[in-house]
């Protein structure tokens, strides 16, 4: 779910012990179904890790679970949620953090994708500029366009 959702639900569930959907009046827009997007394919990316470092190092799998997938998805609230998606577009965003960046992301391809969505995501909440239809284009494009080089310079090199 979109970031600004996100705290628009923790506002009206702060203001009410039960709201109804009458409480909440936050107009839905397709830029919070794009960044959506974005998350589900961070998340997707993120669970393909777990699931390689399953089958080759057990011990790493289970810091990684707890760590990393649990820390930021099983948050299980809307503000808990809010906040970890606030704390990985930083991440995303700060050249200081390429080392956690690493870790969640050690193929370096996904890193970059990950790091370009963080800035895209964020550039929505600082600028209040909407996430585009065309600025996610550009961005699958450019990741799809550089995954396409990598596996041309990986045949050649073997």
């Amino acid at each position: 779910m979109g970031c600004n959702l996100l705290a628009a639900l923790t506002i009206v569930e702060s203001e009410r012990d039960e709201p109804t959907k009458s409480d909440f009046t936050y107009q839905h827009r397709l830029c919070h179904d794009f960044e959506s997007l974005i998350w589900v394919v961070v998340y997707a990316m993120m669970i393909h890790h777990r699931n390689t470092l399953a089958a080759t190092d057990p011990e790493k799998y289970g810091a990684y679970k707890t760590k990393v997938l649990d820390a930021r998805w099983a948050a299980h609230a809307h503000s808990n949620v809010h906040c970890s998606h606030s704390y990985m577009i930083a991440i995303g965003c700060s050249f200081d953090c390429q080392r956690i960046v690493k870790l969640w992301f050690p193929d370096p391809r996904e890193a970059a994708f990950f790091r370009d969505a963080m800035r895209l995501l964020r550039n929505q909440t600082q600028d209040g500029e909407p996430i585009t239809y065309e600025g996610l284009c550009a961005l699958f494009k450019k990741h799809i366009q550089l995954a396409k080089e990598l596996q041309t310079v990986d045949v050649v090199s073997k």
